[in-house]
């Protein structure tokens, strides 16, 4: 399963930010080539070269009829969605593209613990919870409250069928 977002060009804005690493950069670069065509204003900022506390300010700074692009890793990621948030952009205003492993949260039903699991492998086999051990299934159910996907127990047969 492939959990990959292609970037797509939202037209009509005042300016664009185009936020990310390496990889990221690299799946944003046709966007950046096309608002470069089109003479739009623009700034581009690599991961590493401004500390958190700038990219608020930065982020802060902008002004209405921006738009902004963030590629990174999936596990950066959640964390710069509540910085664009918290900045004063709504999330109408961004596009949010992962890179990488992307691990999510199962939430298990029986003692209440999360566990963290490549979405690559979910459906593949039954996840096991690293706290109480039980085999779960994953359902397709986000709990915004838990902050994570719901686990049930698997009904597994045995090998006479029960």
């Amino acid at each position: 399963m492939k959990n990959e977002i292609k970037p797509a060009f939202v037209p009509s804005k005042r300016k664009y930010l185009f936020f990310g690493d390496q990889k990221g950069m690299k799946r944003l670069t046709p966007i950046i080539k096309k608002v470069m065509k089109e003479n739009i204003s623009f700034e581009v900022v690599f991961l590493g070269e401004k500390e958190e506390t700038d990219i608020s300010l930065w982020l802060q700074n902008q002004k209405m009829g921006t738009f902004l692009y963030i590629a990174i890793e999936w596990c950066n990621l959640e964390e710069f969605k509540h910085l664009v948030v918290e900045s004063g952009f709504s999330e109408e205003e961004a596009q949010f593209i992962g890179n990488g492993v992307r691990m999510i949260d199962v939430f298990c039903y029986k003692c209440h613990q999360k566990t963290k699991i490549d979405i690559g492998k979910l459906g593949r086999l039954p996840t096991t919870c690293s706290h109480c051990h039980l085999k779960l299934s994953v359902s397709d159910h986000y709990s915004p409250l838990q902050g994570s996907y719901l686990g049930y127990a698997t009904l597994e047969t045995g090998s006479d069928g029960r």
